[in-house]
């Protein structure tokens, strides 16, 4: 049962980074987001970088199919040779996802500290006269975990791999090999099938809105969660009707509810960070996240005061990469 719980790691801070003009520019990936939140979180933190003895990197649009980004944020945050470093092929569920692991690696190794790392450039996914280009963001988000003896973390998440089709870029990979031009990625009708973002969202929002509710009342019985325990709902900002389906289904008041829709699109891994960015005292946050996979999942965890430090937005890209968007 993937029902996880840690009282010996902090979450010491949590840096976000959006571009200036909403969509990155074109040679900007989501690690270069990742690379100035996590230095703003390090240098804001005045952490030694010799101490961190991970950097997990979430995100469905790494920089290249190999090596893994992880391993270049490595080398660009300065980190320590023996720092374990890989990525994980996580969307939406990714801001759960690595709270989840990097809670586990710090119970696993002699390290003092690790840094985690979410984020996603959307926008290079959909072509921009598509009508999904607006409904996604670009983003990424740094969380510094510490071990040492805190208010305790919840976690639970799932996993439905028959409806993997839900939502899926069939180009990029190797499960078809014939050579193919690249295209822009589309939903539109007039895509081609392997260049096609597929995207059913009736069939995985009508999964949600019906799973969610029970899983989420399982997931407070666990965790030792009242309706009146959580100060800040935090949901994935994917539906806004479907978040208030949800919680009414569960019980909760609407006044709870954190939202953003107004200034962020959805940010996949990013989103739950960005509706927590203007908190700056103590909270417990109930967390939601749900999404490609299909994939779900929920975290119960404190904020302290000062956590979180203050959005950045930059348009820098690491000029020494090479960057091609082709597949």
């Amino acid at each position: 049962m993937s029902f996880y719980h840690f009282n010996n790691v902090k979450i010491s801070g949590i840096a976000s980074a959006i571009p200036k003009q909403a969509r990155s520019v074109d040679l900007q990936t989501a690690s270069d987001l990742g690379y100035a939140a996590a230095t703003n979180l390090l240098e804001t933190k005045s952490i030694d970088r010799t101490q961190l003895g991970f950097i997990i990197f979430l995100t469905k649009t790494p920089d290249y199919r190999s090596p893994a980004s992880a391993i270049v944020l490595q080398h660009r945050l300065q980190l320590p040779k023996d720092c374990l470093a890989y990525d994980i092929n996580l969307g939406a569920v990714g801001f759960i996802a690595g709270l989840q692991l990097g809670c586990s690696l710090l119970n696993g190794l002699n390290a003092t500290k690790g840094l985690v790392i979410i984020g996603d450039t959307n926008s290079k996914q959909i072509a921009e006269k598509d009508p999904l280009f607006y409904h996604f963001g670009d983003a990424a988000t740094a969380i510094l975990l510490e071990k040492e003896k805190a208010t305790p973390i919840h976690i639970q998440s799932f996993s439905r791999g028959d409806a993997y089709e839900t939502y899926i870029i069939p180009g990029g990979a190797f499960r078809t090999n014939e050579k193919r031009e690249s295209y822009d990625l589309s939903s539109l009708p007039t895509a081609g099938t392997f260049n096609q973002l597929n995207y059913d969202k009736q069939r995985m929002h009508q999964f949600f809105a019906e799973k969610i509710p029970s899983d989420l009342t399982d997931f407070m019985v666990k965790s030792n969660g009242q309706i009146s325990s959580y100060d800040v709902l935090a949901f994935q900002q994917s539906n806004a009707e479907m978040n208030l389906e949800i919680i009414k289904n569960a019980g909760f008041d609407q006044s709870q509810l954190q939202s953003n829709f107004k200034n962020f699109a959805d940010c996949s891994g990013s989103s739950i960070p960005l509706l927590i960015s203007g908190i700056n005292e103590k909270k417990r946050i109930l967390a939601c996240a749900y999404g490609e996979g299909l994939s779900w999942g929920f975290a119960d965890f404190y904020l302290e005061e000062n956590t979180v430090l203050p959005l950045i937005e930059t348009d820098d890209y690491f000029a020494e990469g090479f960057v091609t968007h082709e597949i």
